[in-house]
């Protein structure tokens, strides 16, 4: 049986925000399943930057990693507090 899915944030020595699922891992694709978003990266990090104020650093194809952050710490955390409360809703597991 899985866990629910819960992301935390963090903030960097470099002063960005961070968020992530650091208890398992799992990559950005689960974000965009919880946030119904379930489009190729190209239009999840457009959606990111547009509408979440994030920066996109990079996507990295041999391990479908896609890097992103903050400068803005009050988008950060409604990210994260957006993507939490969908997944209790939705009892994403994981």
């Amino acid at each position: 049986m899985g866990t629910l899915l819960k992301v935390d944030e963090w903030k960097s020595p470099s002063g960005n925000y961070y968020v992530a699922d650091v208890h398992t891992w799992k990559n950005w694709r689960h974000f965009a399943r919880i946030l119904d978003r379930e489009e190729d990266v190209e239009a999840f990090s457009e959606y990111l930057r547009t509408k979440r104020g994030a920066i996109v650093d990079g996507y990295y194809p041999d391990k479908d990693f896609l890097m992103f952050h903050w400068k803005d710490y009050g988008n950060a955390h409604q990210f994260k507090l957006d993507v939490n409360r969908i997944a209790r809703k939705k009892n994403y597991l994981v």
